[in-house]
Order: structure tokens, then C-alpha cells, then sequence
């Protein structure tokens, strides 16, 4: 029989994972859930005591003060070796999958999605998970909400697979406003130039249009994908620690450069009822791309180049901002 695992990132809302995990365990399709406790405060592991635990590991993150939906997903796709994965959030209870499953038995280009106009969570998926892994996962550098989910399925497509949604019926989630969602767990928008910070992710749909952004100025793949090192605790059979591989440090810091360019690019044209192909559309946007994206890095020798670079490249999306009328922080 086909496996699964179940993967769902949490961060400060156990209350919400309390609710959703006698669901998940009582799915028989379920082989595994993984749980990324993406440096929750307390961690989260103590906070399952009274559950039976054996099918469940809980993968923890150390030193991540920003939410990262996508990352965190990342971290238990690549710990995943099942030949399915169920990504679902942590508040959202499973009713019925076995229909799904077996629709996929017999089509090897399928997954399935939410939609939320059609009452499941848009970024609630399930497919293979090789598939995953080859488009290169969801976006390493997104923080926030929005955007990261349409990315990961748009990389999906370009590799041939076809997705359906997902019936309502199948899940029951507990509802929550975007603007108030994840408010109290960590700051969302990932700057270190940018004043203002926590009310410009209050604004409707900022964080999404700029992930949109960030999502063509640094294209996920599967080279770029960040690599982790897994190390079990002998004290404590379900806990999993993770951390970075060294090349990913140097992929974490060259990407970073793309996201202040994307903050940068996304005050300067926001507004709540401007769609983002409509924002890539603009002449003013063009030209600060051409002038300021990082060119391609296809070997070991022009990712360091680009590396001894950055900090002059941060200086000139400076004086970038200041042209744009962007506040930034002081030196």
C-alpha cells in the first residue's frame, strides 16, 4: 500500500494543533505526522504529553525569529520519505482521504489542492513526494502569508502534474482573519533595511504580493532548495532536531539580498487592489529589475563572488529605497 505522511508546521499554536491531531491519528492511511516545531516558545513536544505518540515525530527548528510557512514545510518534506505527503496547518481536523488516495493509485500526474473559495484552505495539498522535492519544495526566503502556495503549484504544473481541489466535506478547519493570523507568533515580513515593519504586513494582502514578487526575483528549484541535517534524541524517541547544511547559509544570505529588493519594490507599488502581474507590468518595475536583480550564480565560484558582493549590493538598495521614498532604517 501507497505511504503517507501528514506534514504541518506549528509555531505557538498548540491550542490549534490539540484540536486537529485526534483526527489525524485516528486517519488508518496515516503512516506518520510530522510536526515542525519552527522554534515555537515553549517547544511544543512537552505540550503532547497524553497522546499516543507513535506514529507522530515532532522535528524542531532553533533560531528562526521569522514565520516561515514555507520553510518549515520544507523541513519536514525533506525529513519525509513516504510516497505521499498531506500538508495541512495545524487547525485544520481531517474528516475523509481515502477518496483522494485512491485516485491517485491510478494517476501518476495527479494531486490535489484546496481552494478557499470552495471552503478548504488553499494551501492544504497532497502529492508525491518526489514530485515536491524536484520542483524544490515551497519557497525557502517567503515569510508571512500569501503567495507561497500558488508559487509551490505553479512549479508543479511546469513539471507535468495536474491538480484537482479538494471537497470541503473532507476537512474542517477552525477560521481565522489573515490579518490577526499568526500576529502574536513572530514577525512576518523578513527585513533587516525596512522601518515600519509590523504595519505594513497589517495591510491587506502586502505579504502576499510581495512573496508574488520575491517568487520571480528568486526562483525556488531543487538546486537552491535548502539541504538540512537531522539528529534524533536518544532521550526523546519522538523528537527530531534540524539545522542547516553549510551551503544553504550561503544560499540563505545570497537570497536575502532578492527579498529587500522585493520589500522595496512592493511599498513602492502597493496597493490593496493592485494585483501582482499587474505591478510587474509597470515600466518603473522593469527598469529596477534589470538594474538591481543578482544574476544567475550556476557554480560554486560565482555564488562566493556573489557573496563578496552583497554588502555594496545592500548599499545601493539604500540609496534605491531613498530615490523610491521607502523609509529605512538607520545604518
Amino acid at each position: 500500500m501507497t505511504s503517507l505522511d501528514l506534514i504541518t508546521p506549528c509555531r505557538n499554536r498548540a491550542e490549534h494543533l490539540l484540536r486537529s491531531l485526534p483526527s489525524w491519528l485516528a486517519c488508518p492511511r496515516v503512516d506518520r505526522i510530522l510536526i515542525v516545531d519552527f522554534s515555537a516558545s515553549p517547544p511544543l513536544l512537552p505540550q503532547l504529553a497524553g497522546f499516543d505518540l507513535t506514529r507522530v515525530t515532532v522535528i524542531r527548528v532553533e533560531d528562526e525569529p521569522i514565520w516561515r510557512l514555507g520553510r518549515a514545510q520544507n523541513v519536514a518534506l525533506r525529513y519525509s520519505r513516504s510516497d505521499l505527503i498531506l500538508n495541512i496547518n495545524a487547525d485544520i481536523e481531517v474528516v475523509a482521504i481515502d477518496p483522494y488516495l485512491e485516485a491517485m493509485e491510478g494517476n501518476p500526474r495527479l494531486y490535489y489542492r484546496g481552494f478557499s473559495k470552495r471552503g478548504t484552505s488553499s494551501g492544504s495539498c497532497l502529492f508525491r513526494r518526489r514530485q515536491g522535492q524536484r520542483c524544490g519544495g515551497w519557497h525557502d526566503h517567503m515569510s508571512g502569508w500569501g503567495g507561497d502556495d500558488l508559487d509551490f503549484y505553479e512549479r508543479m504544473r511546469r513539471r507535468g502534474q495536474r491538480a484537482a481541489l479538494f471537497d470541503a466535506a473532507s476537512f474542517r478547519e477552525i477560521r481565522q482573519r489573515m490579518e490577526s493570523k499568526n500576529s502574536d507568533e513572530a514577525p512576518r515580513l523578513d527585513s533587516q533595511l525596512l522601518q515600519n515593519q509590523p504595519d505594513l504586513v497589517c495591510q491587506p494582502r502586502f505579504t502576499g504580493v510581495r512573496n508574488t514578487l520575491l517568487s520571480v526575483l528568486r526562483q525556488q528549484n531543487r538546486q537552491r532548495a535548502f539541504r538540512y541535517r537531522f539528529h534524533a534524541d536518544p532521550d526523546q524517541p519522538h523528537l527530531v532536531q534540524a539545522r542547516l547544511r553549510g551551503r544553504s547559509r550561503l544560499e540563505l544570505a545570497i537570497g536575502q539580498y532578492s527579498v529587500e529588493l522585493a520589500n522595496i519594490l512592493t511599498i513602492h507599488h502597493y496597493r490593496p487592489d493592485l494585483h501582482p502581474s499587474e505591478v510587474m507590468a509597470t515600466p518603473t518595475y522593469a527598469e529596477i529589475v534589470e538594474r538591481h536583480a543578482l544574476p544567475p550564480a550556476r557554480n560554486r565560484q560565482q555564488r562566493r563572488q556573489l557573496l563578496a558582493e552583497l554588502p555594496q549590493r545592500l548599499n545601493q538598495l539604500r540609496s534605491l529605497a531613498d530615490q523610491l521614498g521607502v523609509p529605512t532604517l538607520p545604518h
